[in-house]
């Protein structure tokens, strides 16, 4: 690597340097995704940001084919969300001093829900205050994390930031990024519908050449650390995991569990309970066996309650399962299958049993909360969390009452929902796995 004069600045009155680089040392590259990132030729003065504004995962084909050809004409060119990518994209331009102009596109929108945009221009504006601040922003994080103070000095000084907002018309665009690397004798004034900010005081745009003669090196990774499990507290029930088979052998593990790591709590009714609290137990398949005291008929007959709303009326209840699943919101079921048909990849298929309106209030709201599905290793995986769970019922001491608790119906009722969403998309079925933030024994004086 070395700096060479390739042409005089007369704006400036100064020579024109470059770092030429040589396959072993061109600039290391540090990315948060590569699939957001285009590398190209590190000659380039231009460093190219899209400001991420889109809804969906993805922006729209246009403008994904006009990203793949604008990264022709620069060293470096990403889709930008937040101001802690700053980071990423701080450290890339530092790293090659060729970098001198950083263009910000804008579709849609003026600004994205993290005011990047307002971030970066009071930045090139206003810089930082003592505390890393950026003076002015109004960004809900108004500062670029794991950045030094000198490197946002730097960054400032070694490019120009450029500014297109409401990008419509992408030739006009692509004119824009040419206008980046004249040399100065055909400098171009700044277009009407950008703005320009220069640390240098330079009015004009075209390429200036190198400001710096070495990289500034930031190694984001320098502050990372090694990590080691090690197993704390193991006296706190909080947090425990039970593994089980079927619900015959997971309805026996949970309540040996509560009853040993439990404590006893008289709840808000004067029911003495034996309480575990945010624990979670993962069953591998909850619809092999129906446990011993429960009859098919009862758990069918809940089944097709939960599944169909066969015999549940919000006349006699304050809600019902199937209700808040398939009706409250519109069918949640019916949504989550298309969003895993589409991608089952996802950690967004949520599905909502409270209701923040009116459950709070309720003296009997929901004890099912949320549902959660995520396909993992071509396998369907149910995670469900409950606020509050009637496991079972035990004697005092500790002998567990057949055909109690509402734990059986709940999870056979749920492995047939996860039976049903499995087989229209086509997947197999994982492990159910239940987080019971009270999960609780009902103390029977038998």
């Amino acid at each position: 690597m070395k700096s060479c004069r390739y042409g005089y600045d007369s704006i400036q009155k100064k020579d024109l340097y470059k770092i030429q680089y040589t396959a072993k040392d061109i600039p290391a590259r540090q990315l948060f995704n590569s699939d957001d990132v285009i590398i190209g030729n590190p000659s380039s003065n231009i460093a190219i940001g899209f400001v991420y504004t889109w809804k969906e995962d993805r922006p729209p084909l246009p403008i994904r084919e006009f990203f793949q050809r604008v990264s022709n004409y620069a060293y470096i060119t990403g889709l930008w969300k937040t101001t802690n990518g700053a980071r990423y994209v701080f450290a890339n331009i530092l790293g090659n001093p060729n970098v001198n102009k950083l263009i910000l596109f804008v579709f849609d929108h003026k600004d994205n829900g993290h005011l990047l945009v307002n971030a970066v221009v009071n930045f090139w504006k206003n810089g930082v205050d003592k505390d890393g601040i950026i003076v002015g922003c109004r960004a809900p994080n108004p500062r670029f994390e794991q950045v030094p103070g000198d490197a946002l000095d730097r960054v400032r000084k070694q490019a120009d930031l450029v500014v297109m907002r409401f990008v419509k018309d992408l030739d006009r665009a692509e004119k824009l990024i040419r206008l980046m690397f004249q040399e100065p004798e055909n400098a171009s004034s700044v277009p009407s519908d950008a703005e320009f900010y220069s640390t240098i005081g330079l009015k004009q745009l075209y390429d200036d050449g190198a400001r710096f003669d070495k990289p500034y090196l930031l190694d984001l990774s320098a502050g990372a650390k090694s990590v080691s499990f090690i197993q704390k507290y193991s006296e706190l029930p909080l947090g425990q995991t039970v593994h089980a088979d079927n619900l015959q052998d997971a309805l026996e593990m949970i309540t040996a569990f509560v009853y040993k790591n439990g404590e006893m709590l008289k709840d808000q009714r004067g029911v003495i309970t034996m309480e575990s609290r945010s624990f979670a137990v993962t069953i591998r398949d909850p619809l092999e066996i129906i446990p011993h005291g429960f009859s098919d008929s009862y758990i069918k007959k809940y089944v097709a309650e939960f599944m169909e709303g066969v015999g549940g009326s919000l006349d006699e209840f304050a809600y019902t399962y199937h209700e808040r699943l398939f009706k409250h919101w519109g069918n949640q079921v019916e949504r989550a299958v298309k969003v895993l048909k589409k991608n089952p990849n996802t950690r967004r298929c949520m599905l909502s049993l409270w209701d923040p309106s009116s459950d709070l209030e309720q003296s009997n709201p929901p004890c099912l909360d949320f549902i959660w599905l995520v396909v993992r290793d071509k396998k369907l995986e149910m995670h469900v969390v409950y606020r509050s769970h009637h496991l079972a019922t035990i004697t005092k001491n500790g002998r567990l009452m057949e055909g109690e608790g509402a734990f059986v119906p709940n999870l056979y009722a749920l492995g047939t929902l996860h039976k049903q969403i499995s087989e229209k998309i086509n997947h197999e079925r994982g492990p159910i796995v239940l987080t019971d933030f009270s999960g609780h024994l009902y103390m029977s004086n038998v």
